[in-house]
């Protein structure tokens, strides 16, 4: 049995249709360099009306803070979408055929990134499963946290070792349309070999009303939760200039949201009766993404925010204390 959700698209005569949104994300961590990769393929509107659209998003934090990637945009009629698999010319994500492995495929040299990826999942079963209302409609998110990634990934012309690399899943889908005012926070940290952290809420646009936050910690194959009122995820410090923004087009028609009001540095406290820790992440840089809706006006901001982190924690009555990476999303 697959360990990998399927996506959920609307079915012929659903009134709620045009608002559909679906997408597989899959990230790698790579402490050594300090560099975070996003391979994102997403699905906005009906699949069966022509504005539909289908996008896809390859990017890696360089070391000099700069990001090297791109975005692939296509109709549906010029997609493959499967149950569990999104295939666009230069960009793909798929659930192996026998379940037990996600395979991701990036072939955009001009952009100075090319992939050819598997991740096998560490966990026996997905670390968190929910749906929650969601601007005029609702969202859902299943993850997979925990995943061991081989394969082959080259970033600016350089080869990067992968050797069984950490990396992160998840799908989310669900109905509402971009520019609506929700947005969320969303975070997932890599510490020494065998902690990953997991974070989420969702807010408005201005992140002044924010709901019950979610997060979960997994030290090597165990699961830690916590309950919103465990939980404390606060930001500092100056904020974070955007160096890269996809695609070219819609930053041009946005440039008042060149530079976002991001959070340079973000700590996340929990606190349990079996487990309590402090994870304090560093921005080292930001790129944004941004999403126009292509059923009615409106767009989105997904800031994604990629630097090394500290964690001071105590786990069943033992202290440890670990360095690492990661990614924050600061959704407007």
């Amino acid at each position: 049995m697959t360990r990998f959700d399927t996506l959920r698209p609307p079915v012929i005569g659903d009134p709620t249709a045009a608002a559909y949104k679906d997408w597989f994300h899959l990230n790698i961590f790579l402490p050594e360099s300090g560099r975070v990769v996003l391979i994102n393929l997403s699905l906005h509107g009906a699949p069966w009306d022509s504005r539909a659209r289908v996008v896809g998003v390859a990017l890696a934090s360089a070391a000099d803070g700069d990001w090297i990637g791109g975005v692939e945009v296509a109709a549906f009629a010029n997609s493959t979408v499967e149950t569990q698999a999104i295939f666009l010319s230069t960009l793909s994500i798929a659930v192996t055929r026998d379940g037990s492995a996600l395979h991701a495929r990036v072939d955009r040299p001009e952009d100075g990134f090319e992939a050819d990826l598997v991740a096998h999942p560490l966990l026996p079963a997905a670390g968190l499963d929910l749906t929650a209302e969601f601007g005029s409609g609702w969202i859902g998110w299943s993850a997979v946290p925990v995943l061991s990634i081989s394969g082959s990934l080259k970033i600016d012309g350089e080869e990067i070792a992968l050797n069984d690399a950490r990396g992160y899943h998840d799908h989310n889908w669900g109905r509402w349309f971009w520019g609506e005012d929700v947005a969320w926070e969303w975070g997932a940290w890599v510490l020494g070999d065998d902690i990953t952290i997991v974070a989420a809420r969702g807010t408005d646009k201005a992140h002044f009303n924010r709901q019950p936050p979610h997060v979960f910690l997994v030290q090597d194959r165990r699961v830690y939760g916590f309950t919103p009122n465990q939980i404390a995820l606060s930001y500092q410090g100056a904020p974070t200039r955007t160096v890269r923004r996809l695609p070219g087009s819609l930053a041009a028609i946005y440039p008042d949201r060149r530079s976002p009001d991001l959070p340079q540095t973000v700590t996340l406290r929990a606190d349990s009766p079996i487990a309590r820790f402090e994870l304090e992440f560093e921005t080292g840089t930001a790129a944004q993404l941004l999403l126009s809706d292509p059923m009615r006006p409106g767009a989105g901001f997904i800031n994604e925010l990629a630097g090394r982190c500290k964690l001071v924690a105590t786990l069943d009555q033992g202290l440890l204390r670990a360095e690492g990476v990661g990614v924050f999303e600061y959704v407007e």
